[in-house]
């Protein structure tokens, strides 16, 4: 046991080592502060920002965070200050620090809140260009922290900005997109969502911004793609690439990509085949830009270690400059309530500790039990988990890698025959057919292995193709799905391999010549019912039968809902699933300004 006896002759010379130490370093302090104070002017620290906002523009973000972080600390201007604490805000959001950028542009909106003067004649138009910014990013860290109500009021804040300033002008512009952006995710808010698109075009033309245009036309084809009006979706995508011809910064390049592969799935739907090509212009543009993309996330890595050690330096220096003499008395009444409080803290640990001893062997005991009775569920869990996974990585890699290489292939061949003519060897061509084929199984192996429609379009899509693909002479599948929106990418994994799995056991053992899929939310639940009207089999009672059923039972009880089977013979089944769902990313589904 320590014997905190021994610390009266301690406590002494801790004093006299700290109040050497103190004096040294305020002595060196108080110069320091005289000198810096004499040359940390206003146009110095205007000049830092300048060049710090112009780092920013450069993607220079570690940079541009040394040189503006004092200007927040250490000038009393407060506009100056407020475009700081902004600029900090802004580089935050570019290394995804959403939370870190939410606290430094509140801070800079607090300083805009101050009377008129203080701003050193500042005119008005420069404070509402500062607040329109302000808002602007405000609203995109909320929306990307999935706030999606602050996200919503700081955008209409931004409109409601009264200003002719053309800056502030091209602002309302970005808050027009984004707004329709964050409703393009709510089926019942697609009108609302295309007035807003009308709007933001409407000033980005006036701009001419043919980079932001772009944007606005892919977004509005998107509402034409979930109303299925598949040939508008088409001309608005192909007028989007076309403000993109001669654009090659990174955002074009990116926009691109994500045109060409949008374009391609609406030409799909209208049975246009040249669909196939914009996906090839898609896959090729992806790959130009995972380097690209490699040294952003490096970039991004790198500044979020650099911010805690400019940090730090800053916390130093203001530290110097705040010490003084009456340090000495903070701490040794600190190290008073620290002795003390060791003391009191030892006697209630030894108190504690056999009270814990006691309810951890209780514990062991129950979850020892619990265990054993869970342990089979995981391990099923797990295995079933891993084979999704094995199967999404198998179809990315035919449909991303092997599928691309065979229309490589195509594409050479079809150069080759151009070359021969009229007299193109029978070889070439049949090459030609056989790879066709080989392509067409590819994707077939690929939408077998994980549903295409079901990645793009969610679970109602995906059940819905599963059911008119299944349903035959023999046998007919019908659906009612019901206000369902889209959920994680995992959790709809699992429950369209679980009514799939119900689907094989009616077409194999049921004999049924109709079928039933109906899928409803309610209450923060996914609730299914698979029923139908074939042999049915004996219920003794127990919930399920068969390795197929338990592999659900087991997989539904990890995703804590409920699953009963109801049967009779010559009566049908009924499967019944309740689940919460899990809410899928909303911030992937349409493309920002920021």
């Amino acid at each position: 046991m320590f014997d905190f006896s021994r610390l009266k002759n301690i406590v002494p010379l801790i004093f006299i080592f700290l109040f050497s130490q103190v004096r040294a370093e305020f002595l060196d302090s108080a110069f320091s502060a005289y000198i810096e104070q004499e040359n940390d002017t206003l146009s110095i620290s205007q000049r830092k920002y300048e060049l710090a906002n112009k780092l920013y523009e450069e993607e220079e973000y570690s940079k541009a965070l040394k040189m503006i972080l004092p200007i927040t600390e250490g000038d009393n201007n407060q506009r100056l200050k407020a475009k700081a604490n902004l600029l900090i805000g802004k580089i935050l959001i570019k290394t995804e620090n959403y939370k870190g950028a939410l606290n430094y542009l509140r801070e800079s909106l607090l300083l805009l809140n101050v009377k008129i003067d203080v701003f050193d004649n500042m005119v008005v138009k420069d404070l509402s260009l500062i607040k329109a910014d302000n808002y602007l990013h405000m609203s995109a860290a909320f929306f990307r922290e999935k706030r999606k109500d602050s996200a919503l009021y700081y955008l209409k804040e931004l409109i409601g900005i009264e200003s002719i300033n053309k800056d502030v002008v091209k602002l309302k512009g970005d808050a027009y997109s984004n707004l329709a952006a964050v409703y393009i995710n709510d089926s019942e808010n697609l009108d609302q969502a295309k007035i807003y698109l009308e709007k933001a075009i409407g000033i980005h033309e006036r701009f001419d911004n043919k980079i932001l245009l772009a944007g606005d036309y892919s977004n509005l084809a998107s509402i034409y793609v979930q109303r299925k009006e598949y040939q508008e979706a088409k001309v608005l995508y192909k007028e989007a690439l076309k403000f993109l011809e001669n654009e090659t910064t990174n955002r074009a390049i990116d926009y691109k990509e994500l045109l060409y592969d949008n374009l391609a799935w609406s030409l799909y739907n209208l049975k246009d085949y040249t669909a196939y090509e914009y996906v090839t212009k898609s896959y090729d543009i992806r790959d130009s830009l995972n380097d690209n993309k490699l040294k952003a996330e490096l970039k991004k890595i790198e500044l979020r270690h650099n911010i805690d050690l400019i940090r730090k330096e800053e916390e130093n220096k203001r530290l110097r400059l705040e010490r003084n003499t009456w340090l000495i008395g903070v701490i040794g009444v600190l190290v008073s309530l620290l002795l003390l409080y060791l003391a009191n803290l030892y006697k209630l640990k030894q108190k504690d500790l056999n009270l814990q001893l006691s309810k951890s062997e209780l514990e062991q005991q129950r979850n020892l039990e619990k265990l054993k009775s869970e342990s089979q569920v995981k391990i099923l869990n797990a295995a079933l988990d891993g084979k999704e996974t094995e199967r999404k990585q198998i179809a990315e890699t035919l449909h991303d890698n092997v599928s691309a290489l065979l229309s490589s292939a195509n594409m050479h061949l079809q150069a080759s025959q151009k070359q021969f003519g009229k007299e193109t060897p029978i070889e070439i061509q049949k090459t030609q057919e056989i790879i066709l084929e080989a392509s067409q199984k590819i994707r077939d192996l690929s939408h077998n292995l994980v549903s295409s429609v079901l990645l793009k379009f969610g679970l109602g899509y995906a059940i819905k193709d599963a059911a008119k693909k299944y349903s035959n002479s023999e046998i007919k599948i019908h659906t009612a799905i019901t206000n369902i929106d889209r959920y994680s990418q995992d959790f709809e994994i699992k429950i369209f391999n679980i009514v799939q799995e119900l689907i094989n056991n009616i077409l194999k053992h049921s004999k049924a010549t109709n079928a039933y899929i109906t899928i409803e939310e309610e209450n923060s639940k996914l609730l299914i019912i698979v029923k139908d009207n074939g042999l049915g089999f004996e219920n003794n009672g127990e919930n399920t039968v068969g390795i197929g059923l338990n592999q659900i039972q087991a997989r539904i009880h990890i995703m804590k809902g409920t699953f009963v089977i109801e049967s009779s013979i010559k009566q049908g089944t009924k499967a019944m699933i309740e689940v919460p769902y899990v809410k899928r990313d909303e911030s992937n589904f349409a493309s920002l300004i920021l």
